[in-house]
């Protein structure tokens, strides 16, 4: 009972520990500078420094503001290059406004071109999707269409039941012709959607290389 209830208590710190961020021997030898660069390098926030001068302060560690937000200062002008905008754009990723004034502009504007790469690459994986979603309904309505028109033709069928299989042959036969006839303009979207993907990559490609 002892050691179920120690392996507990163990656990439970180390829940602690964890959800603080920082540890008592992390708090002890951490170089704010370098911790500051690094959240700045990944896009975080300076409020991020709360949460880990919190968790330090439990360990009787005062966390040192100073070096923390000079090392934020560096990493974010390496996050806020526009070669990095432009990444995050082609990942959908949002901008949350985390860059200085002057290094913003450049930032938001390879961003753009990389959210509409991803934009475009977006639509074609949409329209591919019901393309092949469509096709596929077809397949299965025709497969279905043959299933019940050989049960109607069962003798052993009451009148009531084949006036309700002969309404579900006509709801399936009529969303049948309307997929069919969506099918030929889906093909020419999703071709206009790859040429405009490939026209736009091109556009953008020269102002992002390396």
């Amino acid at each position: 009972m002892r050691r179920i209830l120690a392996t507990a208590l163990l656990l439970a710190l180390a829940a602690c520990s964890s959800s603080s961020g920082m540890g008592e021997a992390e708090c002890q030898t951490a170089d704010w500078r370098a911790i500051g660069y690094e959240d700045g390098a990944q896009g975080y926030s300076p409020e991020s420094f709360g949460g880990r001068r919190k968790a330090c302060a439990e360990h009787g560690v005062t966390a040192k503001f100073d070096a923390y937000q000079s090392g934020h200062a560096e990493g974010l002008a390496r996050f806020c290059r526009p070669q990095n905008g432009y990444q995050l754009g082609t990942r959908g990723q949002r901008y949350t406004g985390i860059c200085p004034a002057h290094l913003e502009g450049a930032f938001l504007a390879a961003h753009a071109d990389g959210y509409g790469l991803y934009e475009r690459r977006a639509a074609i994986n949409r329209i591919g999707r019901q393309l092949s979603y469509s096709k596929r309904r077809a397949s299965e309505i025709e497969y279905l269409v043959v299933e019940k028109t050989t049960l109607m033709l069962s003798p052993t069928l009451l009148a009531t039941e084949r006036a309700l299989i002969a309404v579900e042959l006509k709801q399936l036969v009529e969303e049948k012709t309307e997929i069919e006839r969506s099918i030929p303009q889906l093909e020419v979207d999703h071709v206009e959607a790859q040429r405009d993907y490939e026209a736009y990559r091109n556009h953008v490609a020269n102002r992002h290389r390396g």
